[in-house]
């Protein structure tokens, strides 16, 4: 089975790029997502392209060559030159290159090595792209970032694609829907009425007979129908009644001198829409109980939020 450890990795062809790769590369490694890339193109960079700290903390710079051919001791000996006059000085230099490994100068780096140590001079180490594309696989996320190609480009199954059609209508409805504030005004009974109330069933009814809306979840549709019918009663019985409305509160007020209704008409309308408020109370809950439930990607408490602003 082949892994993201076992595929080759294809070395970029823009320089500006396998600086990228380098210093994400050298971050895992040593686990340090704070390295940064010194300068801009054009600017003179003292032989380092990244500079930060190593696993060890020390203050050490990378330098980026995309040399595919290969790396020769010449560019390795001009690197070091440049790199001994960057400020502040380092303990280390990385020359990162596309190059391939090769053991002449990993042989030759060994040597110099050993020289520079005597001379109390920082050490330098090359990163082949061996080494390069063995740390970017450490991390899928960083892996998908350079090579997208890599991974699989998943296709939503008709499935998917309803389902989050219906999430998309079922968001446009809520957020004409501040249920929150309307449950604390159904508590009320027939005596008030809140202006929010009608408000909201007139949105309701415009969003639901939108051409454009459509449902792909029956449970969903009719749990939305239940609540939009006993809705709908409430609002019916309403329009019958006797109501003032009061401008202070924006509420409209049963009208009742003494707390008595003028007639068993009125007295038996005043019973009806009680009724129908509690049953409107239960109906939201349903809905409420049923997104909850089934519709994790949407939350109730910051739909009716938004609401709230828009009344």
């Amino acid at each position: 089975m082949v892994t993201y450890n076992s595929m080759w990795l294809a070395p970029p062809k823009s320089w500006d790029e396998f600086e990228d790769m380098c210093k994400s590369s050298f971050q895992l490694r040593w686990s340090n997502p704070n390295l940064n890339r010194h300068g801009r193109s054009g600017q003179k960079q003292d032989g380092v392209d990244v500079y930060g700290a190593d696993s060890f903390g020390h203050f050490v710079g990378i330098q980026c060559k995309n040399t595919v051919s290969g790396i020769s001791r010449a560019i390795i000996d001009d690197e070091l030159l440049k790199a001994e006059k960057f400020n502040p000085k380092i303990t280390a230099l990385y020359i990162a290159t596309t190059a391939p490994r090769d053991v002449n100068i990993q042989s030759y780096v060994r040597t110099l090595n050993d020289a520079r140590r005597l001379n109390s001079l920082f050490p330098v180490d090359v990163a082949f792209w061996d080494d390069v594309s063995f740390d970017l696989r450490k991390d899928p996320s960083v892996l998908r970032m350079y090579y997208p190609q890599m991974f699989e480009q998943h296709q939503p199954t008709r499935e998917e694609l309803l389902r989050k059609r219906d999430i998309s209508n079922l968001s446009t409805l809520l957020n004409v829907i501040d249920f929150s504030s309307t449950i604390d005004h159904l508590q009320w009974g027939a005596k008030y009425i809140h202006s929010l109330i009608i408000s909201e069933y007139d949105n309701i009814l415009n969003t639901l007979n939108s051409p454009v809306f459509q449902l792909s979840d029956a449970d969903l549709e009719r749990v939305i129908y239940d609540f939009a019918t006993a809705w709908s009663n409430l609002i019916s019985l309403f329009r019958k009644a006797p109501y003032n409305y009061l401008a202070s509160q924006d509420t409209f007020s049963f009208i009742n001198p003494g707390d008595f209704c003028r007639n068993q008409e009125e007295n038996d309308l005043y019973d009806e829409i009680t009724h129908s408020m509690g049953n409107l109370q239960v109906k939201i809950s349903n809905f409420c109980d049923f997104i909850n439930n089934h519709y994790h990607e949407i939350n109730l408490t910051e739909t009716s939020a938004k609401a709230r602003k828009y009344y």
